[in-house]
């Protein structure tokens, strides 16, 4: 053992590119997870019922999309904080969300979670770009964190048991502020993560927090967790409903027994102590443990079919990629939010330790009994009067500064402290050098500069203490074009297309510009409506790159081929090469029945922004090849013919990404 240190360090790691945040505004209804009935739970419980959502329900926004990567990975440097005590080693990387992306036993030389041998981010997040591996922090909306590719507040705390790191921010969408302070004793085999909400509002918040865990996994690897039942999506129909766990047909404590992407919530309503466990065939692995406010556990796994492991190789390197997630939150399932009162905090203290069982009974055939076994080993590993008593400490801590900052966050938290007068949270600095923009203009006051009003500033702010400061600037100043499309933007997202029609309206007649003529766009009542304002807000020569995906997915959803065929052919060169352009054109050579046109556009690229559980080019590939088969018969294919020209000319690996084999 030694004395633990914190140090900034630099990584060399391959990276694919992760370009900046999209400037455009996207609304509920463009998000990729459509918003759905949710189907009826099946044999839930009150506890497991509470403060449920509706995925794809509420608004990302203000948070911008991050849609501009690639899969050319490239050699790369990451700026990151190392924590060491001569028994473990934690490396975070504060530009990406403050993830822990490696905890290795120094003892054994054993990776405790799934390090990924490279950065390559993938379509599997609200805000798109997300990235496999290592220790995620998801709050304080439902889904992988709006930081999971962001920089975020981070600095060292001295305390007299030694240092403590700190990753912090404010959450824009519930006004609360997040915190995790990391603590490693120097003598001991386990990290500590002190979590830490504040509501800094008089008004009660719903808020979500889930700890997801990449812990590595192998052949026979095992999740142990006290379950006297679990809750699982069922198919058909994706319900949420309680299961028998174990089972007596299957094990289903293996995560490669299951077919299909699945989530398992393991429910011990009334266990003494709740904790999870990843351990391989020889019983060595990574338990988590954590205090009482930690109520939910559970694995998720992409399942053994051929679209679940080609999305690890996909978010890794061929044969590297391979893991499983054991999770922990602060509710039951993950279609839940909890309650944040006015004023309230909430803390938390979780261990995450390395675990050695004795391998038989860590795969003993009784469940219970191998729950058993890891139980006794989580009391010796993390004694619960030790927990406890670290747990005070890191309470107490967590409310006071830190002695350095290595890492600096957005202005956001600056911002609404100014727009709120008062500091957001005891302990947490949220002090940055900011553009100096419209929004900081409006956050120190009511006067917007001439200077701001020249362009479109970075970012989008809609919540009603900022609806409040912007339409009391338009009246103390006089409006501007720019006053009018931020209310415009804002009332869009809550719904009132009036009132948001009339600012769009407004602004365009003081100023036209890309963005409102964008909105017009996206609140037309008819697709003609709709393609002529696109195209006014493209021939603007101002609009993003992403504005042209846009309008070749508006000209695709409204079946207008002709239109579609146009815009795209005439895009410049280096914006017909974005790979969802690409995807347009493929379906301009499907329309068309230019088969070899469509098969060497599929096949031209791999594909980095392909939404998790999207069939785009599934379906390409079935068009490609019922169209090849229809053209050597002379006449349409039956059904049987068509899954049989399927079998002979299968999806390639490379094309299957679906989640469920139900989407064949």
């Amino acid at each position: 053992m030694g004395i633990t240190q914190i140090r900034k360090e630099v990584l060399s790691l391959p990276m694919a590119r992760l370009g900046r945040p999209s400037n455009m505004p996207r609304f509920r209804w463009q998000q990729p997870m459509p918003d759905r009935p949710t189907p009826p739970n099946v044999g839930l419980t009150e506890e497991e019922s509470a403060n449920g959502f509706r995925w794809g329900e509420d608004s990302i926004l203000p948070y911008q999309v991050s849609d501009d990567y690639d899969r050319e990975v490239r050699p790369g440097k990451l700026d990151v904080v190392a924590i060491e005590n001569g028994r473990l080693r934690a490396v975070v990387a504060p530009s990406l969300g403050g993830r822990l992306l490696e905890l290795k036993d120094l003892e054994t030389g054993r990776d405790l979670v799934f390090r990924n041998p490279v950065f390559q981010p993938a379509n599997l997040a609200a805000l798109n770009a997300w990235f496999s591996g290592g220790i995620e922090w998801n709050g304080l909306i439902p889904g992988h964190t709006p930081f999971t590719c962001a920089p975020v507040f981070a600095g060292v705390r001295d305390t007299p048991r030694g240092p403590v790191l700190r990753i912090y921010e404010f959450d824009r969408i519930v006004e609360a502020t997040w915190q995790v302070d990391l603590f490693l004793p120097s003598d001991g085999a386990c990290l500590y993560a002190h979590g830490r909400i504040v509501n800094p509002s008089a008004e009660a918040k719903l808020a979500y927090w889930w700890t997801n865990i990449a812990a590595p996994m192998g052949e026979g690897t095992r999740v142990l967790s006290p379950a006297d039942y679990s809750v699982e999506h069922i198919w058909p129909g994706n319900n949420l409903g309680r299961c028998e766990f174990p089972r007596p047909d299957w094990d289903a404590s293996y995560p490669d027994n299951w077919e299909n992407a699945t989530s398992v919530f393991f429910r011990a309503p009334h266990a003494d102590r709740r904790f999870v466990m990843s351990v391989g065939r020889d019983g060595f692995g990574l338990g988590q443990t954590s205090t009482g406010e930690m109520v939910g556990r559970k694995f998720f796994y992409f399942g053994s079919a051929p679209g679940g492991q080609n999305w690890m190789d996909y978010l890794s390197r061929p044969g590297e990629g391979k893991y499983l997630e054991i999770q922990s939150g602060v509710a039951p399932t993950q279609n839940q939010r909890f309650v944040l009162g006015g004023g309230a905090e909430l803390d938390w203290t979780e261990a995450f330790f390395p675990v050695r069982l004795e391998a038989g009974r860590a795969h003993d055939a009784e469940y219970g009994a191998a729950v058993a076994h890891a139980a006794d080993f989580v009391d010796g590993a993390v004694p619960p009067t030790e927990l406890a008593e670290i747990d005070a400490f890191l309470r107490e801590q967590a409310r006071l500064p830190l002695d350095g900052r290595v890492s600096e966050g957005e202005p956001w938290g600056q911002r609404q402290e100014l727009l709120l007068g008062r500091p957001l949270a005891a302990g947490l600095d949220f002090a940055v050098t900011a553009p100096d923009d419209f929004w900081d203009e409006l956050a120190r006051g009511s006067t917007v500069s001439e200077r701001s009003l020249r362009q479109v500033p970075e970012g989008i702010a809609v919540s009603q203490v900022w609806t409040d400061r912007i339409a009391g600037s338009a009246a103390a100043q006089g409006t501007s074009w720019l006053h009018e499309l931020a209310l415009g933007t804002a009332l869009l997202d809550r719904g009132d297309r009036i009132a948001a029609y009339e600012h769009v309206e407004r602004s365009l007649a003081l100023r036209p510009s890309w963005p409102a003529y964008r909105l017009r766009a996206l609140m037309a009542v008819d697709a003609g409506a709709a393609s002529a304002d696109y195209l006014r807000a493209w021939r603007t020569g101002e609009a993003p790159a992403e504005l042209a995906v846009e309008i070749a997915t508006h000209f695709m959803a409204a079946e207008r081929p002709a239109e579609l065929k146009a815009f795209v052919e005439a895009l410049p060169a280096g914006i017909r090469d974005n790979e969802r352009i690409i995807l347009a054109r493929a379906v301009v050579a499907a329309d068309a029945g230019q088969f070899d046109e469509l098969e060497r556009l599929l096949l031209s690229r791999r594909f980095a922004t392909i939404r998790e559980g999207e069939t785009l080019l599934s379906d390409l590939w079935g068009r490609l090849r019922r169209g090849r088969l229809e053209a050597e018969l002379g006449r349409l294919a039956t059904i049987d013919e068509i899954r049989q020209d399927l079998t002979t000319h299968p999806l390639p690996r490379a094309l299957d990404l679906r989640m469920h084999q139900l989407e064949d």
